[in-house]
């Protein structure tokens, strides 16, 4: 889900060429549910933190973002607050 408003996005965008697209195409993705709850508001785990990687997981609650790795999992369940893989 969408976490800003359009005046941020064209900040990010002013700060990051491309940045606007990337969290479109996040927003898009069809993610899988979490095994453990079946919430189905599920995020991509990302590691890294940087101005952009940060600005993306302000952005959309489809990207949780670690600081460094290894991953606890590909996917972060936003409900139950567990990493997990799937498929």
């Amino acid at each position: 889900m969408l976490k800003v408003d359009q005046k941020t996005l064209d900040r990010m965008e002013s700060q990051y060429k491309g940045i606007v697209e990337i969290i479109l195409r996040y927003e898009e993705d069809e993610l899988p549910p979490c095994p453990r709850c079946k919430s189905e508001d599920t995020a991509y785990v990302s590691v890294g933190i940087v101005g952009r990687s940060i600005n993306l997981a302000a952005a959309t609650t489809k990207i949780k973002l670690i600081p460094n790795g290894p991953k606890r999992g590909k996917y972060f369940c936003n409900s139950c607050e567990k990493y997990f893989n799937a498929g």
